[in-house]
């Protein structure tokens, strides 16, 4: 098995690191479901403010697919249902239990996963609110039950700022990994590649039967799943589907089957300049970045960020942590300019075209703040984008395309293999301040809308 090695990219050196020392947080007093987590999705609910339900049970589905149920992360009362414009749900608050609750599902042994009818593992994951972290590209939305994949991708080696410790995640969870990836193995009857750094010698990744397993180098995005999937499994038209499950959510499957329960916690990472305590914590899903942060405020002005900051969302210290986020970022905030900044000559500035003398002493550590240092400019292709994004496709000819509205140019220029996530890095190293994640977002939401 060979090492794919990815030469274009750019590992941001940012300050605050998070140690690998992993606490638990205590039990919340209240956790939220947030659906606009979930791309495309048009939630019925299933409860009302009052009623009862337990870790597992189903508050919402999805109208386009009704077997697609998500649940409770916690036993308690639903206290808050708030709807915004033209009813939209935005959020659904439940008063957590002291004494936890669960729905019970079938247990399995590890041999009777393997002897499992694919629909019986779909319906299971369906019921049991589990499916919706499977998701699919093109589009990056929740995959379509109805139809099945070409290939199932599990990313097993981030490479985003304050990135989390995958062997630090699946620390004693070994058993559920290889469960859960036997489960997707027998549901879709694909390929599942499992991709790990050239350097991993853990014996987690060893042994996991029909799994393929696939060994990647370079700095980021190498590990982002697109990147991975135009390496391995291209999408070559519409009609293309591949599944991708993060490797805790592997463990989460494999845990609903071998528990009977469903599995609501998992290990994040925290990190950021402004904080005292950068580290790991096992949290809820569903708890609020206030609970997380508990004890932890930031010092001074800061962004709280759900994700990575790169691609992460901002969001309120009140909103919750999102649904297939594994990282709290944390960055000063800064809205001011410097003074003729671009006369100065530059030995602290962070630089990744080496156009400041920083660039070629390197950077451990930056401290970088909010600031856009400049304002937004004409586009002028530099070739900063192209220098960071390891794809066979020309990104300024797609976001062209994309501001013109063209479905057929975007399409012969492979946007259906293109994700806001690939595409961060380049918003951070283009020269005119383009938000380009955001561009690819629109491209996306426009040819799946009209194309």
């Amino acid at each position: 098995m060979g090492v794919i090695t990815i030469r274009k990219g750019h590992d941001l050196a940012l300050a605050g690191v998070p140690e690998k020392r992993l606490e638990n947080l205590s039990r919340p007093l209240e956790v939220d479901l947030f659906p606009s987590d979930f791309r495309g999705l048009k939630p019925r609910m299933l409860v009302r403010e009052g009623d009862r339900v337990e870790a597992g049970s189903p508050v919402f589905f999805d109208k386009r697919f009704p077997d697609v149920m998500f649940t409770a992360p916690a036993s308690g009362m639903i206290t808050s249902v708030i709807r915004g414009e033209r009813r939209v749900l935005e959020r659904i608050t439940i008063d957590v239990d002291h004494r936890e609750r669960f729905r019970e599902f079938t247990r399995h042994n590890m041999d009777w996963i393997a002897s499992l009818g694919p629909s019986v593992i779909r319906d299971e994951l369906l019921s049991s609110g589990l499916w919706p972290v499977i998701r699919q590209r093109p589009f990056s939305v929740i995959a379509d039950p109805g139809k099945p994949p070409k290939a199932v991708f599990v990313p097993a080696m981030p490479t985003a700022p304050f990135a989390p410790d995958i062997l630090l995640q699946l620390e004693g969870r070994e058993e559920e990994f290889a469960a859960g990836l036997r489960a997707l193995a027998r549901m879709t009857g694909t390929p599942v590649h499992v991709v790990i750094h050239a350097d991993n010698r853990s014996p987690l990744f060893s042994g996991l039967g029909s799994v393929e397993l696939h060994r990647f180098r370079g700095p980021h995005p190498a590990g982002n799943v697109g990147i991975h999937i135009h390496h391995i499994a291209p999408i070559r038209h519409r009609e293309d589907r591949v599944w991708y499950v993060l490797p805790q959510d592997v463990a989460r499957i494999g845990g609903l089957f071998l528990s009977g329960r469903l599995p609501v916690e998992k290990v994040i990472a925290v990190g950021g300049e402004p904080l005292r305590e950068r580290h790991y914590l096992k949290v809820r899903h569903g708890v609020r970045l206030q609970d997380i942060l508990k004890g932890n405020v930031p010092e001074g002005p800061a962004r709280i960020i759900s994700g990575d900051v790169l691609a992460g969302t901002g969001r309120a210290p009140g909103d919750p942590l999102g649904f297939y986020d594994e990282v709290v970022s944390v960055i000063p905030e800064k809205q001011e300019r410097d003074f003729m900044g671009w006369l100065l000559p530059g030995f602290r500035k962070y630089s990744v075209t080496r156009l400041f003398p920083s660039g070629y002493r390197g950077m451990k550590s930056a401290s970088l703040t909010t600031s856009m240092n400049g304002s937004r400019r004409v586009m002028i292709p530099f070739g900063n984008i192209e220098s960071v994004l390891p794809m066979d496709i020309l990104p300024t000819w797609l976001i062209k395309m994309i501001l013109a509205r063209d479905i057929d140019e975007m399409e012969k220029l492979g946007i259906y293999e293109c994700d806001p996530e690939d595409f961060a890095l380049c918003s951070f190293v283009d020269a005119s301040k383009m938000e380009i994640s955001e561009i690819i977002r629109e491209g996306l939401e426009y040819i799946e809308k009209n194309g």
